[in-house]
């Protein structure tokens, strides 16, 4: 995938759970974007040994579909990329070293979710979410010139809170949450080593929508 073509993708990807971040009224249709903080502190020993920081940015779009005052269905898109070095460690409780190889990770996710909107307190709403999907993954390194490649689909289950604000056509939010992403990893490389396998972890999103009355 070309940068220029990653970037549209993370554009796209840049909104997708304010879905669930939208109070729209009775069959109210509507987009969002979201751009945020996303880890895979799930496997958090793994994801400091290749990228030494604890996050990554990630983008999102969604489409959802208000039903009444209090719920609200969504199907976003997201996108996650992060490049890093190849690692290694002599067993579970070693610290890390990296071996100079560039690695480049891309995780694109689809999820469907329903979120429970509580009523206004003030000027914002919160929320709760649910969701699941599909996770599909990539991993490019370059070994002294040798380009070596994996790539793996697995299973996505979320839980996320948020609060929002809505003024006319548009949604503001800000949204928390927590996706795991079980088995994805862990048969090779750091992850082994660590004996983590779960690409999913906390995240911190920013939201915007718009959805007519």
């Amino acid at each position: 995938m070309t940068r220029a073509r990653l970037g549209f993708v993370l554009a796209a990807s840049f909104g997708a759970a304010l879905s669930s971040a939208v109070p729209a009224r009775a069959g109210g249709l509507g987009i969002a974007v979201e751009v945020g903080l996303r880890s895979l502190s799930n496997s958090a020993d793994t994801e400091k040994a290749i990228f030494d920081s604890r996050s990554g940015v990630g983008l999102g779009l969604g489409l959802f579909y208000g039903r009444g005052e209090r719920w609200r269905f969504g199907l976003d898109v997201r996108h996650i990329g992060r490049d890093g070095e190849r690692a290694f460690a002599a067993d579970r409780t070693s610290p890390a070293f990296h071996l100079g190889h560039p690695l480049n990770f891309t995780m694109n996710q689809g999820v469907v979710s329903a979120a429970y909107l509580f009523g206004k307190i003030g000027p914002v709403s919160p929320y709760l979410a649910i969701g699941g999907g599909l996770v599909s993954w990539k991993e490019r390194s370059d070994i002294a010139g040798l380009i070596e490649r994996a790539a793996g689909t697995s299973p996505l289950f979320e839980g996320r809170v948020g609060f929002e604000r809505q003024q006319g056509w548009l949604r503001l939010g800000l949204e928390g949450g927590i996706t795991f992403v079980p088995n994805a990893i862990g048969v090779g490389g750091i992850s082994q080593v660590y004996e983590e396998s779960d690409l999913g972890g906390v995240f911190v999103v920013a939201k915007m929508g718009f959805s007519r009355r």
